[in-house]
């Protein structure tokens, strides 16, 4: 990878995108020079930013084009999610981004010791269930909800959203 680091569209509705960029976590100088570069944007209403975790949030019009965020995105080149072969926007960003796997694995660790001190691992056993069982719900209801909205027609769908 060349020195441009990456800048990932990790979700995106018609008056809001979220960006994270990796490796750019607490430059706060960073940050507040591209919230300013952002604030010039004639379609763009307001930004949000979080230097902790290097994340954007871009509240535009509806017909905002992402690609002109590129120019002002400071050394990063901007990663637009793809789309499915069923027209299903994918997710451009990893779910966890594996550089910070022994950081992880350290808060497991740490997370395992106290609770076996506090005798409470059956808690941290409930945690990581509803941890792992919640996401894969919420990704199978939307999935069953874009399905839906494939087949029926936008009027059924306010019907049965009103009801």
């Amino acid at each position: 990878m060349d020195a441009r680091s990456r800048a990932f569209v990790v979700h995106r509705t018609p008056n809001r995108i979220r960006i994270k960029i990796p490796g750019r976590e607490r430059h706060d100088s960073y940050f507040a020079t591209l919230q300013r570069m952002l604030a010039t944007h004639h379609d763009i209403i307001a930004v949000c930013i979080n230097p902790l975790v290097a994340s954007i949030v871009i509240y535009c019009r509806n017909e905002f084009d992402i690609a002109s965020v590129d120019r002002c995105l400071i050394d990063c080149e901007l990663v637009l999610p793809s789309r499915s072969p069923d027209g299903l926007p994918q997710v451009a960003f990893p779910y966890r981004d594996r550089s910070t796997g022994s950081i992880w694995l350290v808060n497991l660790a740490v997370k395992l010791t106290i609770a076996i001190a506090t005798k409470r691992v059956e808690a941290l056993i409930r945690e990581w269930v509803i941890g792992a069982v919640v996401p894969a719900l919420l990704r199978l209801l939307w999935w069953t909800l874009a399905q839906q909205a494939r087949s029926e027609s936008p009027r059924a769908l306010l019907v049965a959203a009103a009801a």
